[in-house]
């Protein structure tokens, strides 16, 4: 049985080098999202939150399994950071990417299923969307997650050097889990903002 990655298929989305900035139009990508508040650069799973976007995917994974003959790999954990709330608390958005095959039935059928499962647990709020992340500006980050900053105030100069308007929150894709990769040297993360031209802005999501 063949087995979808769409790492491969967006390679330019999913894969840099570091050393480098780069500019990159991101098409229309589907996302099951769940919004959260938390520590800046926790990895968006604090010990004391329920992480229901994960336990979604998987059961996408085995509906398109059961019924397609369909299998696609996990993609990388993704979190859009807003704005501080207040000390060390951050809104923001945690997400994972589908392929194109999944449909809006198709969620719900595995959003339920996660609420069967988990019957005595409070299953917090997701969400199944299309996300236009249109014209960014990219660049990898290598180290702990906390170290991330700079590399924001990298791209920040870059845009302000170009005249480009920095959009919304700054989106960081964890390309490799701690979990399977305890050593932070090893961590590899490519941030990124969105930013609009002096001639076109884009919008978040549409």
């Amino acid at each position: 049985m063949k087995v979808n990655d769409n790492r491969k298929l967006y390679r330019s989305v999913y894969d840099m080098k570091p050393g480098i900035i780069e500019e990159i139009e991101i098409p229309a990508l589907q996302f099951i999202v769940q919004e959260g508040k938390g520590k800046l650069n926790s990895f968006g799973r604090p010990e004391e939150q329920y992480w229901a976007v994960w336990k979604t995917v998987n059961q996408l994974k085995r509906i398109t399994k059961e019924r397609n003959g369909y299998q696609f790999k996990l993609m990388p954990h993704e979190i859009v950071w807003y704005e501080n709330i207040g000390g060390d608390a951050w809104s923001y958005s945690q997400m994972m990417q589908v392929p194109d095959l999944i449909t809006f039935d198709m969620y719900e059928e595995a959003r339920a299923s996660v609420v069967k499962r988990y019957r005595d647990e409070t299953v917090p709020s997701t969400k199944f969307v299309s996300v236009k992340q249109g014209f960014c500006i990219q660049k990898l980050h290598v180290g702990h997650y906390r170290e991330s900053g700079k590399i924001v105030e990298d791209l920040k100069d870059y845009a302000a050097s170009k005249g480009y308007k920095v959009l919304d929150g700054r989106r960081e894709v964890y390309l490799n889990p701690p979990e399977c990769y305890p050593s932070p040297d090893r961590w590899q993360t490519i941030v990124r903002l969105q930013v609009g031209t002096p001639n076109k802005e884009k919008s978040y999501a549409e």
